[in-house]
Order: C-alpha cells, then sequence, then structure tokens
C-alpha cells in the first residue's frame, strides 16, 4: 500500500512539473504538417559506425520504404543517393549563437550542405528552440523543396496518460538525450506503423577514458569518421567539457528513453525494430534483414 501511495504522489508531482514545464519552454503554437507517405514503413538511419554495412548489405531493404536520417548525414554521399524524405536534427549547438566558433563554422556547412543538396520534398524536423535563431535557416528558407517541421523536447513525466497525451500532440517527448528519440516520436506522428531504427550502435561505453589530467575524453565514432574519429573531449551545448558524471547521467536518460518509445509505441499499435548488429539499444525487438 505504501509503495502505490508512494508512486501515486510521485507522479501527481511529476505531472504538475511537467505542465509548469511545458507552459514555460515548449510552443504551443507549433502547426502541425499533414506528412503523405505511400509507405507505412519508416527507416531511421542513425550514425553509428554500423551503418556502413547495414546500406551496403541491404540496399533492396531499404526499396519502398520512406528514409529519415539525422544530424551530420546531409554531408556524405548517401544523401543524394538515397534521398531520405525525413530529416531530424536535435544538436542545439548546430544553431545557438552562444557557441564555441568551431560549432557554428559546423552548423554553417551543415545547413549549407543541406540547402544546396536537396532537390527533392524534404521534411527537416528541428528542436522548437531554433525558431529563436536565423543563422542556420537563411539558406534552408530559400530552397523550396525544405519544409521545416519543429517539435517540442520539452521532457515529460507523470502519469502514463499524461504523458502519452503529450507525445500524440507534439507538447513534449521523453528525455530527448539522442537524436534517434525525437527521430523515433516524429516517425510515429508522421504515421509510420512499423519503424526500423539502423546505426544505433551506442557502444560508447568501450570508447570512454579518463585521462591523467582527469579529463574525459571520448572517441564518438560515427559512419563517416569511424578510422578518423579522435578522443575529445564531450562538450555541453556547444562550450565547455561534461564530467563523468554527467555524460553517464546522460546516457542513462537515453536508453531509459527508448524504453519510454517502446511503451508508447505498443499502446499505439506501432511496431519498432532495431536492426542494428551488436546495438546497445535493448529496448526495441531485434530482427535481421
Amino acid at each position: 500500500m505504501f509503495v502505490k501511495i508512494q508512486t501515486l504522489i510521485f507522479n501527481i508531482v511529476n505531472t504538475i512539473l511537467t505542465l509548469v514545464k511545458i507552459l514555460i519552454l515548449s510552443d504551443l503554437f507549433i502547426s502541425k504538417n499533414k506528412i503523405k507517405s505511400d509507405s507505412k514503413e519508416c527507416v531511421i538511419l542513425g550514425n553509428g559506425p554500423s551503418l556502413n554495412c547495414f546500406i551496403s548489405d541491404n540496399k533492396n531493404f531499404l526499396e519502398n520504404k520512406e528514409l529519415m536520417c539525422v544530424n551530420h548525414f546531409a554531408e556524405t554521399d548517401y544523401y543524394t543517393n538515397y534521398k531520405p524524405r525525413f530529416y531530424v536534427i536535435n544538436a542545439i549547438e548546430l544553431w545557438s549563437n552562444n557557441v564555441e566558433q568551431s560549432h557554428k563554422d559546423r552548423s554553417d556547412k551543415l545547413f549549407g550542405t543541406i540547402a544546396e543538396k536537396t532537390t527533392w520534398e524534404l521534411f527537416l524536423f528541428v528542436h522548437a528552440s531554433a525558431k529563436k535563431y536565423k543563422r542556420w535557416s537563411i539558406n534552408i528558407e530559400k530552397n523550396s523543396n525544405i519544409k521545416i517541421v519543429y517539435y517540442n523536447p520539452t521532457p515529460v513525466d507523470g502519469f502514463r496518460f499524461f504523458k502519452y497525451y503529450c507525445y500524440t500532440n507534439n507538447l513534449g517527448m521523453p528525455r530527448p538525450h539522442n537524436v534517434l528519440i525525437p527521430g523515433i516520436l516524429s516517425a510515429i506522428n508522421s504515421g509510420f506503423t512499423t519503424i526500423y531504427i539502423a546505426g544505433a550502435d551506442h557502444s560508447w561505453f568501450k570508447d570512454l577514458w579518463v585521462n591523467e589530467n582527469n579529463e574525459v575524453l571520448l572517441t564518438q565514432k560515427h559512419f563517416y569518421d569511424e578510422k578518423t574519429a579522435q578522443a575529445l573531449p564531450v562538450h555541453k551545448e556547444g562550450k565547455g567539457q561534461r564530467k563523468l558524471h554527467e555524460i553517464l547521467i546522460k546516457w542513462v536518460y537515453s536508453f531509459q528513453s527508448y524504453w519510454e518509445m517502446e511503451n508508447y509505441s505498443k499502446h499505439i499499435g506501432v511496431k519498432i525494430y532495431n536492426v542494428t548488429k551488436e546495438s546497445f539499444v535493448d529496448a526495441f525487438e531485434r530482427i535481421r534483414v
């Protein structure tokens, strides 16, 4: 009985706190684009090192399915070869002005590349806070093929019915500490009933270490730089360095959010499959394609 009362109080408090966060942080007037697709299947192409092998081995599997890519995918040849119709960007340092110059340079390169290369219809899903900044969107808005869709990344906690209402109505989501989380929710809210996740290695634990100066370093490998990635400090929203416990907490929230997405998808009848070999993500059913 005590546990039930404790859980009830916990949910009441978290629901109230989330309502406050939504009122302060969420954009309540985001327009919801109606996206039509001939397919109900979507493949989310994560940036993990395994994506190269996945694409090489599964070209036929990718046919007749909508593709969603994330973050720096446009800077690779895969972008124009496969022409994904959905693109999700979640890294705040890519549009914020209060970041180190290196992040601004990477941002200018990324959005300039997307604007230049995109000759097909593209739905670009971007963090709602990006609306306050113009640097990133100047070239994007000149390309009529690109339709910007904003999403609210506000972390949602509380009663299950309340969380699911927020997910469905784009008011918030499970803690979005990895781009795949808004990617999955965007795919669900776009009407896809079967979602495949590729390139979700999430094997960062193997490449995390602390040097003799107590600097926390991570060799963060992607499919486009697996052989050249270097051990570097993990930046905190484009400036400063994360401490070890901050990195681990961020990862815990990511893996926890995947379970939130799995439970939500089951509730609404959407199936999510993890097709990444040797992935550390344990929330979604594994299949080989």
